[in-house]
């Protein structure tokens, strides 16, 4: 049975994108997962199996078919009607939003439109699912610099204060009373000043101890959240009162501050791959920017000298040079004139400004092919992440193990004796989460994935990228029928300065001779087939047609040169190169290379001070929990905003 694209949207914020992945990857069904900024894409079997699980986690969420650019929806959760509130940003003028009210009032599948000019607030009642999203497009058709944001409740000032503020104040007057009182007792020698402590602990990490018992629940008994927890009640159970609270609300306060990496982070790989999405229509000779989505066949888009043609189309006015590299595989620029056909993809090298009459749509033209491409690219996972992942499984069990044994069951046996190490179990729980290098090094993948395909680099493959550092040889086939140029010389001495061996299959007129790598003139692909068998370790093979197919197959790695003129050369491929300069080859094993060198840091440094952690804990029995605490979530910090430093 063959696996189907599907798109899970209208997930409403990082946490819920995290869970939702999470719980996608633990499915075996569940492939080519595609993580985006609110958004997920993935292939499975079967959706039926998977409908429970994603409505069990937000029951908006919107679940779509992806079927060649097009997306059905699966209407799981009951429609019903929702009352919708929305807010502007940008907005200079209420004239489009007026405009807007106008255009909406129209359409049917919104009720109740109406505009509170006091509260500069956009109420409607609708049973669509997408209603943020449909109402963006509408909005940018207006004023694209105009931005839409949704508000979950009405925003009515004695609602606000009812619902969020009344209950905040009761929380802290409570938490202000429990802690005067637990300061007044800390001098008497009674049980009831750590009752007051373990209260206020409560109190400050009611959302850590919900989050706990939701991961309880979902069998999750070494999550973090919990960890962190009982850490703390080890910390008001040793005595250090004041400094367990310190340490409680320096890591709550960190929550945001972490997910505002993890976001920056996602952003940053995001915009590395972000297709075009805006482009010049001329129109009654005039210039709209417009979205790429609403242009329609017949639509004039104008193509200055340096673009690249979003839409394929013919050429109205005009003459220029374009590069077609990445659809014909030829290097020559092509003169444009007239009634010349572009494609999606090609390169306006000229100097003159095209005005291209399109012929499709956005969502058919290569270049939302190519997104696919990239975008099912994290298939499995590298053996970095692998062994971090291996790592952390066997490191978090074994801290916890030491944290109960120094914090719980020594001072069980001898309470005079061991008491002070209750501590020390606090702080061997409080770092035995899992490895922050963990959520690093995958989105450090997914970085090096993202500054592949800024370069012209299309990894169809997770280990393709990963797998080019473990391979000990690299075979060169050059083009058929074609001299050796410059630029392939100073690439095969690039290449044989990598710390591999290098081998040139040579069809060119001209017989190729040179001490530094080996080269094979005129061979069959029966003969080249059985050369690679001879070779030494995994193989990586570079190659451009639809003969060397067998070749890609074999290799450990195969990487086309070609573009996407072929699609049976592209399917077959580990990696394609879609631009002209042969450099990209080169690029490709930096690429690699500095992916991994940047994984392999941040698992040695996450490792190296964990272990100055351990051994500080160890021989100074008293050190600050809030000082173990501030320096997990530096190092967390730290190694998931230079997992992307590749960008």
């Amino acid at each position: 049975m063959k696996k189907k694209t599907f798109e899970i949207s209208n997930i409403q914020s990082v946490e819920e994108l995290n869970h939702l992945s999470l719980k996608l990857n633990e499915k075996e069904q569940v492939s080519h997962i595609k993580v985006n900024k609110d958004s997920i894409v993935f292939h499975c079997l079967d959706i039926d199996t998977l409908l429970s699980l994603i409505q069990s986690i937000n029951k908006e969420l919107v679940v779509k078919e992806v079927v060649d650019g097009k997306k059905r929806e699966y209407d799981f959760a009951k429609r019903k009607e929702r009352q919708y509130y929305f807010m502007f940003k940008n907005m200079l003028t209420e004239d489009d939003i007026y405009v807007l009210v106008e255009r909406i009032e129209q359409d049917r599948r919104y009720q109740n439109v109406r505009y509170d000019a006091q509260n500069k607030l956009l109420l409607l009642t609708s049973s669509q699912r997408d209603v943020l999203s449909l109402l963006r497009k509408e909005l940018f058709k207006i004023n694209p610099s105009v931005e839409i944001i949704e508000h979950h409740r009405p925003i009515r000032s004695q609602d606000v204060f009812n619902q969020k503020f009344l209950h905040m104040y009761m929380r802290i007057g409570i938490l202000l009373v429990v802690i005067a009182l637990a300061l007044v007792t800390s001098k008497d020698d009674t049980i009831i000043t750590p009752i007051l402590w373990f209260v206020t602990v409560v109190l400050l990490g009611t959302s850590l101890l919900q989050k706990g018992w939701g991961d309880i629940l979902s069998k999750k008994y070494f999550g973090e959240s919990l960890l962190v927890f009982i850490a703390m009640i080890f910390g008001v159970v040793s005595g250090a009162y004041i400094e367990t609270c310190v340490a409680l609300i320096i890591y709550e306060l960190s929550t945001p501050l972490l997910n505002k990496v993890l976001e920056r982070s996602l952003h940053k790989i995001d915009n590395a791959v972000e297709m075009p999405e805006t482009g010049i229509r001329y129109r009654d000779e005039l210039e709209e920017k417009v979205s790429l989505y609403d242009v329609e066949i017949g639509d004039i888009l104008i193509v200055k000298p340096g673009e690249t043609v979003s839409i394929p189309g013919i050429v109205d006015k005009g003459v220029s040079a374009m590069s077609t590299y990445s659809n014909t595989s030829t290097y020559e620029p092509v003169v444009v004139k007239k009634g010349s056909h572009v494609s999606s993809g090609d390169v306006n090298v000229g100097e003159s400004e095209l005005y291209i009459q399109v012929d499709e749509t956005y969502e058919s033209s290569n270049y939302m092919n190519l997104m696919n491409i990239a975008s099912i690219a994290p298939v499995y996972e590298s053996k970095v992440e692998k062994y971090t992942k291996n790592l952390a499984k066997f490191y978090t069990p074994v801290m916890i193990v030491l944290g109960l044994l120094l914090g719980f069951v020594l001072p069980m046996i001898d309470f005079e004796e061991y008491s002070s190490f209750i501590h020390v179990g606090a702080v061997f729980l409080v770092i035995s989460g899992a490895l922050s290098s963990d959520q690093a090094t995958s989105l450090g993948m997914l970085a090096g994935f993202a500054k592949a395909f800024q370069n012209g680099i299309i990894v169809e493959s997770s280990l393709g990228l990963d797998s080019v550092n473990a391979a000990q040889t690299i075979v060169y086939d050059r083009f058929d029928g074609v001299e050796v140029t410059n630029e392939e010389l100073s690439l095969f001495k690039k290449l044989s300065h990598m710390g591999r061996s290098l081998v040139i299959y040579n069809d060119g007129p001209v017989a190729l001779e040179d001490d530094q790598y080996k080269i094979y003139n005129d061979l069959t692909n029966e003969e080249k087939l059985a050369t690679m068998d001879s070779l030494t370790g995994p193989v990586v093979y570079i190659g451009d047609t639809f003969k060397d197919i067998e070749l890609l197959q074999k290799s450990y790695v195969g990487i086309s040169r070609g573009g996407l003129a072929d699609p049976k050369v592209v399917e077959n491929s580990d990696i394609v190169l879609i631009d002209a300069d042969l450099n990209r080859v080169y690029e490709t094993f930096v690429i690699a290379r500095k992916m991994r060198t940047i994984a392999v840091a941040n698992n040695i440094l996450t490792v190296v001070i964990k272990i100055a952690m351990l051994v500080t804990a160890l021989s100074w029995t008293m050190v600050p929990l809030w000082a173990i605490v501030l320096i997990e979530i530096l190092l967390k910090a730290f190694v998931i905003r230079n997992s992307t430093c590749i960008l």
